[in-house]
């Protein structure tokens, strides 16, 4: 984590991930975040919330087959579609974008 804490913010989350953690919460499989907390990161100046055109995000996260996962598909195609490295603890994201194209936290 420290890697990616060091890089200038503020940094950028996709609108899935933003979902995903909701779903994850609803789902109560994640509880590290409240609504009122989840809010409140991405209410965080530390942070931006992007905003990519649908169309144009949507075709990038067709491109990304090797996983059925929607959510996996939407945020790597975010982050490809936007030419950003992805931050992530996934491992078969990482293993699958490789070094260059993802950050492991």
């Amino acid at each position: 984590m420290r890697a990616f804490a060091a890089l200038p913010g503020p940094h950028a989350i996709s609108p899935a991930t933003v979902l995903e953690l909701t779903l994850l919460m609803e789902a109560g499989r994640l509880n590290a975040y409240s609504p009122r907390s989840l809010d409140a990161f991405i209410d965080d100046p530390r942070w931006v919330v992007d905003d990519p055109p649908a169309l144009a995000w949507f075709n990038a996260a067709r491109d990304v087959t090797w996983t059925r996962d929607p959510f996996d598909r939407l945020i790597v195609g975010h982050a490809r579609y936007r030419s950003w490295r992805l931050a992530t603890s996934d491992s078969r994201i990482i293993e699958k974008l490789g070094p260059r194209h993802a950050i492991e936290v």
